[in-house]
This record gives structure tokens, sequence and C-alpha cells, in this order.
């Protein structure tokens, strides 16, 4: 166990912020001393660096949050991806230490300009956090969880012994892709063709993580409703469509 005074040392965060970090949820401490202090145990101390990691790469304190409350093997493909950001600088750091270099040996070329281009690095970072915004923090998902549908967090498997077969990045892109479905079938109506489609995309997406059949999709459907004034807060009318469209495959 290290004591608040000794984390801020190791990890040069300051005991306001990790006080911060405690009253926000984001970090509690594994035990509270009589005195008051708190004390941090290997896993809170491996959940800061995880904070810090995604803090260095711009993340907001918000969506770190949301990251960490997913299972670990969702959240090792999420920084798995984060990695491509930072071996995309690190390339880029070694090209401008090679221009340094011949700088210093009075041997300039136009292309060492390409060392400032950061284009590349910026496209990842949005493609990166895009989806991981799109399919955390839409509320899409957040009647299964509520109603325990996908019991525990934010998708969370029944038979937990499975989640290491599971490919986490295809599962985000196809959380993705349910959204983006749901979002164009509004335009057409819940009986449309394209309604059908979105309804499919989620069957496929839902049987991934845990078995499911006509009944199990209708109480999806209704889950939609009981927590539409939730829902409707940041995607308006989206809860009543895809219960009605799911109500009209699953009558």
């Amino acid at each position: 166990m290290k004591s608040v005074n000794e984390v801020s040392k190791l990890s040069g965060v300051s005991r306001r912020t990790l006080q911060y970090y405690d009253e926000i949820g984001l970090l509690p401490p594994s035990a509270v001393k009589e005195s008051g202090y708190r004390q941090y145990d290997d896993e809170s101390l491996r959940r800061l660096w995880n904070i810090l990691f995604y803090k260095e790469l711009g993340i907001s304190l918000n969506d770190i949050r949301l990251i960490l409350e997913n299972p670990k093997e969702m959240e090792k493909e999420l920084m798995r991806q984060h990695k491509q950001i930072l071996l995309e600088k690190q390339s880029q750091l070694q090209k401008m230490i090679v221009s340094v270099d011949r700088i210093l040996d009075d041997k300039f070329d136009i292309s060492m300009l390409r060392d400032f281009d950061k284009n590349r690095i910026e496209m990842i970072k949005k493609t990166y956090a895009n989806e991981i915004r799109e399919v955390m923090q839409s509320a899409f998902f957040l009647p299964l969880v509520k109603s325990g549908i996908l019991p525990g967090r934010v998708f969370i498997l029944k038979n937990a012994s499975n989640i290491m077969t599971l490919d986490f990045s295809e599962l985000i892109a196809l959380s993705v892709k349910v959204l983006q479905k749901f979002r164009e079938a509004m335009k057409d109506g819940p009986e449309s063709l394209t309604a059908r489609e979105a309804v499919t995309v989620y069957q496929e997406l839902i049987s991934k993580w845990t078995p499911t059949n006509d009944k199990t999709f209708r109480k999806i459907g209704q889950s939609y409703l009981k927590y539409k004034e939730d829902l409707d807060k940041k995607m308006p009318g989206l809860a009543e469509f895809v219960s009605s469209a799911i109500r009209y495959i699953y009558p």
C-alpha cells in the first residue's frame, strides 16, 4: 500500500488532484485510515497509470471514466489502438532526430519539412476518439445495462470465460454500425427496410455477448420505452423509434 504522499511523489500528480479523482469517482483509494489519509494498492496504482496514459493522449476525464468502466479486454483493445498513436509519434521523433543531425552537417533538404506534419497522427487520434465516444457516450445501450439484459457494467458477459475469444475491435465497429443504422432508419420509419436492417445488425451485436431469442429482443424493445426519459436527453426520439422497430418485427 502507498500513501497519498508516496503516490504523489511517484506520479507527479498533486495530492489535490488525487483527492479530486476520488471525489468524482475516477480513482477511489483502496483504504482510508482513521486519520483520513488515503492509501492505494497495486490495483489502484495501475488504474492511476491508465488514467494518466489516456489523459496524456488528450482524452477527457469523463471519457476516461467510461473507458475504465468496461471489461479489461475491451479496455486493452482501446489501449492497443492508442498505442498506434504513440508509435506514430515515435516514428516522427526519430525522423526529426535524423533531420537535426543533417542540419548540424549543413545538409538541409526540403523533404525534411515533413517532420512537422502531424496530420496522420491527428487523423488516427480523431478516428479512435470518435469511435470510443460514439459508442460510450451515446447512451444507446443504457437500457440493456439498466434492465439487466446485459448485467453489471457496460457489455458484461454472462459467461466471463468467453471474453478472451471476442474480437473487441470488431465489437466496437459493430456497435458504431448499429448506431448509424438506427439513425439512418429514423428517416424512413420503424416499418421500413432500413429499420429492419438496423434491428438485424443489433441482433448480431447482442448475440456476440449473450444468447438471444425473440423473447429477449421483445424485452430489449420494451426496455427502450422504460428508459425513454434518460435516452431522450442525448438522443431525442430514438428510444421510441427503436422500440417501435423491434415491436414491428417481434410483435
